[in-house]
């Protein structure tokens, strides 16, 4: 390339026939113009700056892809770049409408994302897949069925299994009854057994069960033939102190019975002492309690008054008043009323015992208290 340059001002153009030849490096310190430079090789112009494409790139990023940016400017960017060595593009993401090719190296591609049908032999399935005519289908096995509704469980009608829910479940109503065909439950019949500690599904028989369950669960007769057993710390025990004679229906006690009320339907035969409760008082008034029998008053230093519980609530109750002096010597004493806040005593407001000694025997009919006994006045 060869150019005509003259320093200074030049009027009009350069004749570009008029050539100098420049070789080597030439630095031009001070401006120079020219309307146009000529390539002498390429027998035509050279391009001005105003037609250069690209003035500048900014930044300039390794094997990264010049993008076009305003005017004559130029950029790239660290995540848009082309590796010669595996004639690969690499891109954080693209956009466009079209892809042409095998797609080979394509991966994490989301399925919903897929416009239209892929075939099978296009697809890298694994086990249990497989490919009929471009279609992709599962492997049918022992309980699996296929149907156009899809992929189900292929459950016995008698085999304990039902869906629920659309879950598998154990329904125990869909088997058989074991007495179908008149046979019942046996030793060696065997029970699906939930294994909490090592958190497995077992089976186990009826005998085994029974042996190393229930009975060492359950509580075993103790004692002798017609012993009533007693629930002892940990199992049953007995007492020959207590027995029911089964044929002669008789219980038999040898000790002690305490109890709150006994009703006998029946005679009463006491073979041996009657103890019954007895019990001195002195205060001025005494409201007989439910536990009392005989109530002995000492009204050597105050009159007595004893209430009578309701008639209403004491039927058939007995109840014993005496009066009584601890000082023998004094012959004169005070007396004892008795009395029924809710009736009469035999038609008597209040009964009075004036005689050291002398007592009543009194009982409820329900209504009243009657004087079943009298001794003194």
């Amino acid at each position: 390339m060869a150019y005509n340059v003259i320093k200074g001002s030049v009027e009009g153009s350069v004749d570009q026939h008029a050539d100098q030849e420049i070789g080597g490096i030439k630095i031009f310190k001070n401006t120079i113009s020219a309307s146009v430079f000529y390539d002498t090789s390429a027998q035509s112009p050279c391009a001005t700056i105003k037609e250069v494409a690209l003035r500048e790139i900014k930044p300039r990023a390794s094997d990264s892809i010049i993008i076009h940016g305003n005017g004559n400017d130029a950029y790239t960017h660290h995540t848009l770049k082309f590796d010669k060595k595996n004639q690969t593009l690499l891109a954080k993401k693209i956009s466009a409408q079209n892809f042409e090719g095998s797609a080979e190296g394509l991966r994490n591609l989301q399925a919903q994302s897929v416009v239209g049908k892929l075939n099978a032999d296009n697809i890298n399935y694994d086990l249990g897949l497989q490919d009929i005519r471009g279609n992709l289908q599962v492997k049918s096995s022992s309980g699996i069925r296929l149907s156009v509704d899809g992929i189900s469980v292929d459950i016995s009608p008698n085999g304990g299994l039902s869906l629920e829910s659309d879950k598998l479940s154990v329904d125990p109503r869909k088997t058989e009854a074991i007495n179908r065909h008149g046979q019942n439950l046996s030793d060696q019949d065997l029970l699906l057994v939930a294994d909490i500690s090592r958190g497995t599904v077992e089976h186990t028989t009826l005998l085994n069960l029974y042996e190393k369950y229930i009975k060492t669960k359950s509580l075993t007769a103790a004692g002798n033939l017609n012993e009533i057993q007693i629930k002892g710390r940990r199992d049953l025990t007995a007492s020959s102190n207590l027995l029911y004679d089964t044929e002669k229906n008789v219980l038999m006690v040898n000790g002690s019975v305490n109890a709150a009320s006994v009703k006998i339907d029946g005679s009463l035969e006491i073979e041996g002492q009657l103890i019954k409760n007895i019990k001195k008082v002195h205060s001025k008034i005494y409201q007989v309690q439910k536990t009392d029998y005989t109530v002995v008053c000492d009204t050597i230093e105050n009159k007595i008054t004893v209430v009578l519980p309701p008639a209403c609530n004491s039927k058939g109750r007995v109840i014993v008043v005496k009066k009584a002096n601890s000082q023998k010597h004094k012959i004169n004493s005070n007396v004892v009323n008795i009395k029924v806040e809710e009736g009469t005593i035999d038609l008597k407001d209040t009964v009075v015992l004036k005689m050291n000694y002398s007592s009543r025997i009194l009982q409820s009919d329900g209504e009243s208290w009657c004087i079943i006994g009298s001794v003194g006045t």
